[in-house]
Order: structure tokens, then sequence, then C-alpha cells
């Protein structure tokens, strides 16, 4: 008996070995054992990747632990910023977008006759800012972005900032720590009040002066007690806390001398004796114990959390004052000092601004509930667990609308954390369930949004176990969730031989930091859907073929293109290369890395009682769309007849059916590839294939 099957969408992605004889599996004809270097476009098509090209020689700036970030002015222009020992470097975006045009003044088109555009300028210098940030230090640095500065926070180092302090005549950019006053202050309880008498209180203007019976002596207040809190009876029924910001301590005889800066006044007249009526705070952080290690800007206030000593508490400034944490009474303005307080939570690892407060912790999720109507205050404040995953430490979440996408602190499962709005709650669940093999611990992700035109969405995650990224599509009105690896150059012994040290999303735009091993060479790449090769950039060639000046690329096997054609593959040595160019052709060409391309459905589907029939295809059917130079199963699908190779015509994408007739014997589970290495696109819209069954 024979059976028809066509597989038009590949939704779910590559997945994991375990699944591919799980054809009772509702997802079965959506999936692929391989979609190596493809994209899952909105309507499920399986398409060959975005190539990168080269946007900045990095050499001189970047290192393996260079992190890059962006930033963006209050002119709406964007920047790169890029870590390295002791300095940060600030380079301009590209912005502007002009058409390419070769040395012959011929425009440069893309297979499907568009005009390809490149920006007016890669990056460009802008200047170096020193950082107290050494190599080792850079891993640990957690940010976020306000207005024209970008926050740093690090264990070891006080908060602090990149900004422009200056726009004239051109925007300046300077390094600060932050100047917070007054800093949150905290009760770490390492005394017994009970055993200690005030002896006076007494207020002078705005200054408070505050004597205690203090027999453990200097041991006991310190200077650390500085920049703290004295809280005590108010002055009156409408202020019935006295508060003041510690600006001194001294310790002579036995008697401890505090001077406050009074916030609110207190009541000196009918003052109580016992220090156990009294609240003494230390600064919530100091070089001893330890600086907030996670940060986030949202609801106009900035939150740190995670120091040393208080490694699961959050501390939120003032609203619309980021450097001001005085909690005052609570008024819905003041500052929030809250400790999750959850009995084997561990501690904060992120904290992100997504549809609620999102707070990621060692072990558990947690959210802070709000109505849609009013925002986080003293008096509403609090936080509730969610789920329970746990959050990994190298990987900070990416929010995307009401969803947020973290990694677990194992590192080998991808979640969505998603707000339901009922109860003001939020779920999270696995994505990566089916395709737990691209889930490689990832150090770092980058997102892209869909355009007008295409909803494809995507967030691609680093992997610095093997070089690679795992891109994962996501559009929610079509069901497309899928994860799919991307690769880059390997030798022939299949090492890697470009690593990938960061990626960042810049205006929508992603960049990849990479390193070529073979030339000791940096680059910044960005991903463009018009070029199908890796590191991509442009050189002059001669009427000889000699194209120089690729010293970057030394010791690699390039790809030749030039108008949409493929001129071949060469090794660069001493920084060049001979082209084969019969026609004497004296233009600009572009020179890159290629990748390949390999799309293996799942096994042989016959329906799921079928599955263990032997099965034998007789034909098979792939409907391609703009595609050129790929091959089924080892045949090559025909691009160009003899008419048009004698006329000298150019390549040109094509669109239709390929037919196979494979030969092959029967065989319970048996599939077929589509693969590609070459410089064209590839885009696969369905498969089908013609199927004999017997039971044997």
């Amino acid at each position: 008996m024979g059976k028809m099957i066509r597989q038009t969408m590949f939704s779910t992605g590559e997945v994991d070995e375990i699944t591919w004889k799980r054809t009772d599996v509702n997802e079965y004809l959506t999936a692929a054992q391989s979609l190596l270097n493809c994209e899952v476009g909105t309507t499920g098509l399986a398409k060959k990747r975005k190539g990168t090209e080269v946007m900045l020689n990095a050499t001189p700036y970047a290192s393996f632990n260079s992190r890059m970030y962006e930033f963006v002015d209050k002119n709406d222009n964007h920047y790169l910023v890029m870590s390295a020992d002791h300095v940060f470097y600030i380079f301009n975006a590209p912005t502007d977008q002009v058409n390419v045009i070769t040395a012959r003044d011929n425009y440069v088109i893309t297979g499907r006759g568009n005009y390809v555009v490149a920006n007016e300028s890669n990056f460009t210098f802008v200047q170096s800012v020193a950082s107290p940030y050494s190599q080792a230090d850079l891993d640990a640095i957690d940010y976020t972005q306000d207005d024209d500065a970008l926050i740093i926070t690090h264990p070891n180092f006080p908060p602090a900032r990149i900004y422009i302090s200056s726009y004239s005549p051109s925007p300046v950019f300077s390094y600060q720590a932050l100047d917070i006053y007054p800093l949150p202050a905290y009760d770490f309880n390492t005394f017994n009040y009970n055993a200690y008498d005030v002896i006076s209180l007494s207020a002078v203007g705005d200054q408070l002066t505050m004597v205690v019976d203090n027999p453990a002596g200097a041991s006991l207040f310190t200077t650390a007690w500085i920049g703290g809190q004295i809280v005590g009876g108010g002055a009156t029924e409408i202020d019935p806390i006295g508060y003041a910001i510690i600006t001194n301590v001294v310790t002579v005889g036995g008697q401890t001398t505090f001077t406050g800066l009074i916030q609110i006044a207190f009541n000196t007249s009918t003052f109580a004796s016992q220090l156990s009526q009294y609240s003494i705070k230390q600064p919530a952080w100091s070089a001893t114990l330890g600086y907030p290690a996670k940060v986030v800007f949202y609801q106009n206030r900035l939150w740190l959390g995670n120091t040393k000593t208080l490694n699961n508490t959050i501390f939120g400034s003032k609203i619309n004052s980021p450097i001001n944490y005085d909690v005052g009474t609570g008024r819905d303005t003041d500052a929030i000092i809250y400790k999750i307080g959850q009995s084997n939570s561990g501690a904060i690892q992120w904290m992100n601004g997504g549809k609620q407060l999102e707070i990621f912790c060692d072990n558990f999720e947690f959210a802070c509930p709000q109505d849609q109507n009013s925002a986080l205050t003293p008096s509403t404040f609090s936080i509730r667990q969610q789920t329970s995953y746990g959050s990994s430490r190298l990987l900070k979440p990416q929010n995307y609308i009401n969803d947020s996408y973290f990694v677990s602190k194992s590192g080998k499962a991808m979640l969505n954390y998603h707000f339901n709005g009922v109860g003001l709650a939020y779920s999270s669940s696995n994505i990566s369930a089916a395709s737990s093999h691209l889930v490689k611990n990832p150090r770092n992700r980058a997102l892209l949004r869909g355009s007008d035109t295409s909803q494809d969405n995507f967030i691609y995650f680093l992997n610095p176990d093997d070089d690679t990224l795992t891109a994962f599509q996501f559009a929610a009105e079509y069901k497309l969730a899928a994860l799919t690896p991307v690769t880059f150059q390997q030798d022939i012994e299949g090492e890697n031989i470009v690593q990938l040290v960061d990626i960042v999303t810049i205006d929508n735009e992603v960049y990849i930091l990479k390193y070529y091993t073979l030339s000791n060479t940096f680059t910044v790449e960005r991903f463009n859907s018009n070029v199908k090769i890796d590191g991509s950039r442009t050189a002059d060639m001669d009427a000889t073929g000699l194209v120089t000046g690729l010293e970057t690329l030394e010791g690699y096997t390039v790809q030749v293109v030039y108008q949409n054609q493929d001129f071949g593959q060469y090794l660069v040595e001493d920084g060049e290369i001979t082209v084969n160019n019969p026609e004497g052709i004296a233009d600009t060409v572009f020179v890159g890395l290629l990748y390949d391309v390999e799309i293996t459905p799942m096994y042989l589907f016959a329906g799921s009682a079928a599955a263990p029939f032997f099965k034998q295809m007789s034909r098979i059917y792939v409907d391609y769309f703009e595609s050129l130079d790929f091959y089924i199963n080892g045949t090559l699908v025909p691009y160009q007849n003899f008419a048009d190779i004698q006329a000298g015509l150019p390549l040109q994408p094509q669109t239709g059916t390929a037919i196979i007739s494979p030969v092959s014997g029967y065989d319970r589970f048996a599939t077929f590839s589509v693969t590609q290495s070459s410089p064209f696109d590839l885009q696969i819209l369905s498969i089908g294939y013609q199927l004999d069954m017997a039971v044997i």
C-alpha cells in the first residue's frame, strides 16, 4: 500500500533524538531532526539563517572578557559600549542607510532584485572612559539604562554610571560612582538594644545629638554607622517617627555620641531613655558589607539588590530620584527596602522590569504584584513566589511584551515566565522540553523584534562552551516556538576556529563580538538578511583576480561573491587570494566564510499506528522559494539550463518543486536531508514524500 505525506511547517524546530520516534505526538509533522543554520519563519517555512557582516575590527579594543552594552542618548542616538581592562570604549552605532555601489558604479542587488543597503559608516570610535573594573571583574557586571546613563553594578564596587556629561560641541562620556544620599540603612541586629541606655537626646537646628551609655567601647559603635539612620519617637502625632541620618560616631570613656542630620523631628523633651525604644541602622552596603550586584530601572525607581550580607534584599529609590534611598515615613514616593525572607529562596540572581517587577532567585521566581492603575509604593509593596525553577547565574532574563525568558539554574532549560493577568500571577513553562540538546548554559542573549511586515521574533542565546548560538523563534499568533542551532567556522578536525565572545542588540540590530583564532583578530559583526556568508567584508579585486588586504582572514578558506555570483573558495595566504577571473573583472567583491545548512525532517511518517511498518520512499517532493544551489539526499536541484549557461546569464534564485526518486530499500526508520554549502538563499516551504509500506 502507498501513502502520501506532506509537511508544511517546522514551527516546533529542531528536536531531541529521544523524540524522533514519537509519532504519537501531535507536533511530529512540525518538527525536524536537523535545522542546522536555519530560521523558522512565522508561516512555518525553514530558511537559511542570516549571514554576518563585519562592522568593526575590534582587535585594538576587545579581549576575551569584553562585554557589549547598548547606550541610547536623549536624541535617540545609539552607541555601543564595550568593556575591557579598566576601560570602556564608546562607539557610534550605524544609523543612516545608503545603497551599496561598486567601483564600477553598479548598484549591488540581492537575488530577489532588491537593492543592497549598508550603513553610511560602520562603528566609529568616540572615546575611551577609564573604569575601576579589571578583566576578572567584567563578567560580574549587571546593567540597566536610565535616560543618558548606563547604570552599572558589581558586588565589589559602588554602583556607578556611564553617562553623557556634556553635549556641546559633541557628546562627552564619563564614568562616575553614583553619589547616593542617603544610603539605604538596615538593622543587622548586631547588638542587644536592651543592654544600653540613652543618656541624652538633643536637637539644635537640624543637628541631632544622642549620647548612649556604651560599656563595650569603640568596638561596638564605629564609623561604619556613618550614613546610617537613627529612628525614634517623633515630635507630633502627624509625624510620630523621628528620623536622622548619622553623620558622625565618637566613643569616649564608655559613652558613644551619635551626631545626625534630622530628617523628621524627634521628641527631645520627653525622650525614651532605653535604647530599645530606638533603631540604630547601618548603611546597607559598604566595602566591608559588599555592594549591590543586581540592578534594574523600573517605574521611575532605581532598584538595587543582592549584597554580600543581604543577598535576598532589594532597595528601591525614591520615585524620580534614583540616588535617594530615603525611606522617610513610608509615603508613596519614599524609598522601599524589602527582604524576601522566604526559606531557601537563595540569592537574588536578577531583577527584571517585565509586566511587573520580577525577581529571579537561586530557587524561586518572584513578582511584585500591583494593580494596573497604581504604582509600587511602600504601603502596597509585597513580593509573591510564582514558580520554583531557579535562575541561571550567567544569563540575564529577556523580557518581551507580557513574557520574560530565562534559563534554569542548571543551564539546561529555557523557560517562559508568562504574566497571566488573573490574580496578577505568573506561570513558567519549559519552551525547550523537546529541544534540550540546544540549551547549553548560555551566557548572554540578544532580542530581535519582528517588523511591521514580519512578526518573526528572535532571541539569540550565546553558548560559550561550544561557540554556537541557539536561536529561539516565536510568534504567539502563529504558535511558532522553534529552537534552531547556529554554528560558525570549523577546521577539518571539527574544532571551532571562530570563537564567540559576546552578543548585544542595538537599535533592533544584533551584533556579535567574535575572535578569529587563526589570525588573532576580534571583530564586531552584524546579522544581515541580505548576506549569506559570515564575516562578510568588501575588498578590491584587480583584473588578474588578485585580492589583497585580507590579513584578518589569514589561514581561512574564504568564499568570494561578486554581484550575487559564486566566484569560488580560496585559502588566504599572506593576506591575499587570487580569484579565478577569466573575464578580467576589476571591481569590488564580497569576501567571507561559508556555513552549511541542513534540513532533515523526522523519520518517515505513515501515521502513529504505522510506526512498526517497513517503509520505502518512492518520491520526494520539496517546494522551495527563490533558492539556489542546494541538494536533496545528495542530488543537486537544477538551477540553470544549458541555454542560460551558453548565453552567460547570471545565476538567479529559482522557485518551484523538486521531485526526486530515491533508490532505497525498505526500512522502519529512514529520512532524507536538504543541504546547501553555497553563498545563496534557501527557503523550503514544504516537503512531501510518497511511501510504500509493508509488514516484513
